[in-house]
């Protein structure tokens, strides 16, 4: 439901004439490719916390992503991943640059569709390449990708009721839906999703500013914040096994 997407997939439907037909593979999409993709994301989430956490390390490269991964899994799981990112990039790339070029096209009433001929499109075209040009430069600097995209996502939440509610009023439109119009039920559900959605959107940005992401200094800390902490239990000193805390250097006799 975020800006970008609501535009991507109208648009496509418009462009490549969907049917009734249709609707039998989106919601096989939904209802079959949401879920697994939403359980691996908490998977993941959750596989790093566990790895992540205890070491009192923050994620900021994509790479640092895979390592739980391999470590559960091993080399066959890098694999999966590395195609996995490939996709997920590959595929996020491609819709944003066409949702830019369907957003600014429809925008100043330019032909527009990926399958109009560049000659009779010419400026959505344009727009599409300089979209994914100018997402290549900005990979290229020295921006926190990761940074960037918590932005992005925090401020994609905020707007989700504005996207949200519009198609929620063509949902139950007889003129557009004729007889798929929502039903009592399906209202019943979106109006609760919408409260939540408002909740989520004013809440949104005063928790980013509220909750900075802490970062955790690994290169050129000082000796007082890079020391590692004792840990109490007991420890092997000259091959056997004691109770007492071992005596940090700078106290030594």
């Amino acid at each position: 439901m975020t800006p970008y997407e609501v535009f991507f997939f109208s648009s496509g439907a418009v462009e490549e004439r969907w049917q009734r037909s249709d609707l039998i593979l989106n919601r096989a999409n939904v209802y079959l490719g949401f879920p697994p993709g939403g359980a691996l994301t908490l998977s993941l989430m959750a596989i790093s916390a566990v790895v992540f956490a205890p070491m009192d390390i923050t994620v900021e490269h994509l790479s640092q992503a895979a390592l739980p991964t391999v470590v559960a899994v091993g080399k066959i799981g890098l694999v999966l991943i590395l195609v996995g990112f490939f996709a997920a990039t590959f595929s996020a790339a491609l819709e944003t640059a066409l949702s830019s070029g369907y957003t600014i096209s429809q925008y100043f009433g330019w032909q527009w569709g990926k399958l109009v001929r560049p000659r009779e499109a010419a400026r959505f075209h344009v727009v599409v390449i300089l979209s994914l040009i100018g997402a290549a430069l900005l990979a290229l600097t020295a921006v926190d990708p990761v940074k960037l995209t918590e932005y992005t996502v925090v401020l994609a939440a905020a707007a989700l009721p504005l996207t949200y509610f519009p198609i929620l009023v063509v949902a139950n439109d007889p003129d557009f839906m004729g007889d798929k119009v929502n039903s009592r039920l399906s209202n019943a559900f979106a109006t609760v999703y919408f409260g939540i959605l408002i909740v989520v959107s004013i809440a949104t940005i005063p928790l980013m500013i509220a909750t900075p992401a802490r970062r955790v200094v690994h290169r050129g800390a000082s000796p007082a914040t890079s020391r590692p902490r004792a840990r109490s239990g007991p420890h092997l000193v000259r091959g056997r096994q004691t109770d007492q805390q071992p005596r940090r250097a700078d106290h030594a006799p």
